[in-house]
Order: C-alpha cells, then sequence, then structure tokens
C-alpha cells in the first residue's frame, strides 16, 4: 500500500470517527427535550444515519460531474467543441486515480459512517 492510500483511509475513517463521537456530545439533546437515554440513542443514530447518507449524495453529485457533458464555459474557454474535448480528454489523463479524489473520499467517508451506524444499532440490540 502506499502512503496516498493509506493517507485516504485514514483520513475517511478518522474524520467518520470524529464526526461519530463529535455528534454524541454535540448534540442538542436539552433544546430538543430528549431526555432518556433511549431516546438519545436514537437520536444520535439518526445523526450517524443521515450524515453518512449525505456524504455518499454528496460525493456521487460530484461523480456525476465525470460523466456531464460539455457545457458553455468549457467550450468558450477552450475556443472550440473539438479544443473543449481534447482539453477534458487531457484532463482525465492526468488525474491520478482513486485515492486523490475527493469526491470519492466523501463517498467513502459516509459509507463508513453508515457502518458505525449499523454497529451501532446492532449493538444497542443486543442490550
Amino acid at each position: 500500500m502506499t502512503r496516498s492510500v493509506i493517507r485516504f483511509w485514514a483520513c475517511a475513517f478518522g474524520l467518520a470517527l470524529l464526526l461519530a463521537s463529535a455528534s454524541a456530545v454535540l448534540f442538542p439533546y436539552e433544546a430538543l427535550r430528549i431526555t432518556s437515554e433511549a431516546e438519545r440513542a436514537r437520536a444520535w443514530l439518526l445523526t450517524l444515519w443521515t450524515g453518512g447518507v449525505l456524504a455518499v449524495l454528496f460525493g456521487l453529485a460530484g461523480l456525476l460531474t465525470f460523466a456531464s457533458p460539455l457545457g458553455f464555459r468549457e467550450v468558450h474557454d477552450a475556443g472550440s467543441i473539438a479544443e473543449a474535448r481534447e482539453a477534458r480528454r487531457r484532463a482525465r489523463l492526468t488525474q491520478t486515480g482513486f485515492h486523490d479524489n475527493f469526491a470519492w473520499w466523501l463517498v467513502c467517508t459516509g459509507l463508513i459512517l453508515i457502518a458505525f451506524y449499523f454497529i451501532a444499532w446492532g449493538a444497542e440490540l443486543h442490550f
């Protein structure tokens, strides 16, 4: 494994862990009149699930830009449609891959948050 791969996964896992723990502590339980431990656990699970799903959806929206057609600005900046196509092709050739893409990182972080949700939900069912 290269250093960028390790950094990618460590950062995704670390941020998901930080968000999960911060949401448990910083959630405004009192302001929402959530008093029982069961309700607090459900509210925390909801924040994990929602945060994970939103991260996955935002990341997927970012990945859709790779398949989008040429825009007016790209054609205008390049000077012609052919030059805009060539510029996009060159830009795609210079992309380094999966572990240097923020959209993929966001999708992976969201999936880790959703995994934390299922782990916490499964642990709650056994108690």
